[in-house]
């Protein structure tokens, strides 16, 4: 099943949530096992119950809270930036026998079903991968309560540059959980792949956050990342850590975390026609262009599209038709593909259109037929390139001053640089491929899995 049009769900016009008055938010958005998680929510039912999910291979029902009481909240005019502050509904201390990972605490309200969102983490590391769930995205998305970073869903257009992790989710998408997170994670647990899970401010909040893991794994959308989480990641790999990256638009935008992670900043930057550093926009918050901490984290520069919105309703860029929408193998012999049965040229991953909406690569010429990085965008050498696949620009690098000819998403593995290895598998859309049986999407996922991570 073809999932690109998901992303249409951040392309609403947002005004529905703007005051979103039935909901509620988890404080605090990670919590470790054996410590208490609170629970605010705005209800205008009489009564109510609460069911507590562990989010798996099943919705597995691990907690009830009975007979409560509802109550109806204000919105807050700048609950969006200073959070909502709605009143404790319910705490409870998290059992040491759950298992890390996603939780949704799901309930009845007035205007329809509503869900709350947490991650819970082990005392002490207890698997030898740790998947970061990339709430700053989440959050960066989110316009309930009026504002978010992105002007066209906010209120009178005009966007927030700080903005509260302490208010509802939009309904139904859970800031992209259900969109991408949930195949990638439910896939993980039905393969029994044992993996603890945190947030993005739990990075920017333990330094050594990584230092007892194997490996660490992002999925999905991370589009929001801090210079620490850059400089933590690229400090684990030179120690011999792994990182594989099935993610797109990946550490795109520099961001901060402020009052104890219960906030995020983003003095993001706007895509203008003037380059970066011209005298009309000389500041940035891409991270491509600081100090290359993208490229020496990642190894991509820029993110490309497939089956972008255009300006024309209903009308796409780069559809996934013809070229687009899947990776050609260009290296069938790296371990990467062991049993896969590519050879070279083959294809993979069009029935699920996994590559898009968003996807990156970087500045490539090719020797003999082969595509290698230039390097002249920041890229390491060392990275390989084992498969190519077709995009445009949408116009997202005219700040960064990019014009190719051709734009193409990259799959490539830096196994010879340092002491790690890390993998980039550069699109959102990967975890859609996860569960057709004749793709090999999922054996390149094992092997990636298998050989750098357990």
């Amino acid at each position: 099943m073809k999932r690109e049009h998901i992303f249409a769900h951040y392309e609403e016009d947002a005004s529905r949530y703007w005051k979103l008055q039935e909901g509620g938010y988890a404080t605090p958005l990670s919590v470790r096992r054996g410590e208490r998680v609170t629970f605010h929510i705005s209800n205008s039912r009489s009564y109510y119950d609460i069911f507590v999910f562990h989010e798996g291979a099943s919705r597995r029902l691990v907690k009830e809270i009975n007979d409560l009481r509802g109550t109806l909240h204000p919105v807050p005019e700048f609950g969006y930036r200073d959070g909502f502050a709605w009143p404790a509904t319910a705490s409870f201390t998290v059992p040491d026998d759950w298992p890390s990972g996603v939780y949704i605490a799901s309930f009845p309200t007035g205007q329809g079903l509503r869900e709350i969102l947490f991650v819970v983490r082990p005392q002490t590391p207890q698997a030898p991968i740790l998947l970061t769930i990339e709430t700053n995205t989440y959050n960066a998305y989110n316009p309930v309560g009026g504002k978010c970073l992105f002007p066209y869903i906010s209120s009178d257009r005009q966007h927030s540059e700080l903005l509260s992790f302490e208010r509802p989710l939009q309904p139904d998408f859970m800031g992209g959980f259900y969109a991408w997170d949930q195949f990638f994670t439910s896939w993980l647990d039905a393969e029994g792949y044992a993996v603890d899970f945190c947030t993005n401010a739990d990075h920017d909040a333990e330094p050594d956050i990584l230092d007892s893991y194997r490996a660490h794994l992002r999925i999905c959308h991370g589009e929001y990342t801090s210079r620490t989480e850059c400089e933590q990641l690229q400090a684990f790999v030179a120690a011999g850590g792994n990182l594989m990256v099935f993610a797109g638009n990946a550490f795109w935008h520099k961001v901060e975390t402020r009052a104890g992670g219960r906030q995020l900043y983003c003095a993001k930057t706007r895509y203008k026609e003037q380059p970066l550093g011209s005298d009309a926009d000389p500041a940035t918050s891409f991270l491509c262009a600081i100090d290359d901490l993208r490229q020496r984290t990642i190894g991509v520069y820029y993110t490309a599209c497939v089956h972008a919105k255009s300006d024309v309703p209903g009308e796409f860029v780069a559809p996934t038709t013809g070229e687009y929408g899947f990776f050609r193998a260009t290296d069938p012999d790296h371990w990467a593909f062991a049993n896969t049965g590519l050879l070279q040229g083959d294809e993979f991953g069009r029935a699920d259109s996994i590559v898009g909406v968003e996807c990156d690569g970087g500045d490539i010429e090719f020797v003999a037929g082969q595509p290698r990085f230039t390097g002249r965008d920041g890229i390491s050498p060392h990275y390989k390139i084992i498969a190519l696949a077709d995009a445009v620009d949408h116009g997202l690098n005219k700040a960064l001053g990019v014009h190719h000819d051709r734009y193409y998403c990259t799959i490539a593995v830096n196994e010879s640089e340092y002491e790690g290895t890390i993998f980039t598998a550069a699109t959102i859309e990967w975890a859609h491929g996860l569960y057709r049986d004749d793709s090999p999407v999922s054996q390149i996922t094992r092997n990636v899995l298998n050989r750098l991570g357990v």
